[in-house]
């Protein structure tokens, strides 16, 4: 099939490109995250301890796994159920401070489950072991489809934010993601695609929306990735890449749903300069496509006939879900 011929493309590159160190913050960007989580701290230490609340859990790891409850009193591990793997999720009962714990490659790994600022809302905390990133590895069209097949790859953090980072990956997985236009390309700004290419998907995702995540304090710097919104919890599929030399950097971060999940590796060096830029930011401030034009059912003719030079994402894949199966 074409999308299988199009992971087995992504796998045989992925051998011969090196893989991205992680991401290291500079000292301000160290000192302000370490800002963000002293106080979340101190937010869940004037919690009641006793208030009870649920913990949502999802396994971003590609074997289940099976949750355990670390009692403190009686020094006894307790069974509290399997959390599927590859994006599966299990609800739980906690309270602040209890500690759990899971094995993956036979080794024990433990969360913490703090206190939400909003009970209703509950603690989301992602399994992912000791591995810091998630790599998705795209290929997108570049310089107005004049190059068919050029590979990106976005390294997903969800330490930054959990929600979206999730979001993000299950998006890939049920290839979400495969065919859309990269449909705002504003130079020195921001890059923003995810708009199904599919109509149905279009208007089922569109109205999925999901809640924020608390801002823990990463600051956002060219090459950070983030999912758009218009207000509080209104996060769906969209996602917006922040551009070199961005003279707009400072604005970023200031809405409760702009919160980075991950970033492009090599950016200096990706495909992200090289999609088409000609047609600028959507109306009134430049030529570029009105989104309100895209999600009816006839959007991407629209786009087809009035933006012919616009670039596409063709797959994309999580790699280490795909690499045993491929190679």
């Amino acid at each position: 099939s074409t999308t299988n011929n199009s992971n087995s493309k992504l796998l045989s590159r992925f051998v011969s490109l090196t893989m991205e160190p992680p991401f290291y913050p500079s000292v301000r960007e160290k000192l302000l995250l370490t800002v963000g989580f002293l106080a979340m701290i101190m937010a869940n230490s004037q919690e009641d301890p006793g208030k009870q609340f649920k913990m949502t859990v999802r396994n971003e790891l590609t074997k289940d796994v099976t949750l355990f409850w670390e009692e403190e009193i009686d020094q006894y591990r307790h069974e509290v159920g399997l959390v599927k793997s590859h994006g599966g999720e299990a609800i739980f009962d906690a309270f602040a401070g209890h500690l759990f714990s899971y094995v993956h490659k036979n080794e024990r790994h433990f969360v913490e489950a703090f206190a939400p600022p909003d009970a209703e809302e509950g603690h989301f905390v992602v399994l992912n072991a000791n591995e810091e990133d998630i790599l998705v590895r795209c290929s997108t069209t570049a310089k107005g489809r004049e190059e068919p097949e050029r590979l990106i790859d976005f390294h997903v953090r969800p330490n930054w934010s959990p929600r979206g980072a999730a979001r993000f990956l299950s998006l890939i997985r049920h290839k979400h993601y495969d065919g859309v236009a990269i449909n705002r390309v504003v130079k020195n700004f921001l890059t923003q695609f995810g708009i199904p290419s599919n109509p149905e998907t279009r208007l089922e995702l569109g109205s999925l929306e999901f809640q924020d995540d608390p801002n823990v304090g990463i600051p956002f710097v060219p090459g950070m990735l983030s999912f758009a919104g218009n207000g509080k919890n209104s996060r769906t599929t969209e996602v917006f890449v922040v551009m070199p030399d961005c003279i707009h950097l400072s604005s970023f971060g200031k809405e409760p749903w702009e919160t980075p999940f991950g970033f492009v590796g090599s950016f200096e060096e990706s495909v992200v300069t090289d999609w088409y830029d000609g047609y600028g930011d959507m109306p009134p401030d430049g030529n570029g496509p009105d989104p309100q034009k895209i999600y009816p059912e006839n959007g991407y003719e629209y786009l087809e006939k009035e933006f012919p030079k616009m670039d596409y994402i063709n797959a994309c894949i999580v790699i280490r879900e795909h690499w045993s199966d491929e190679l």
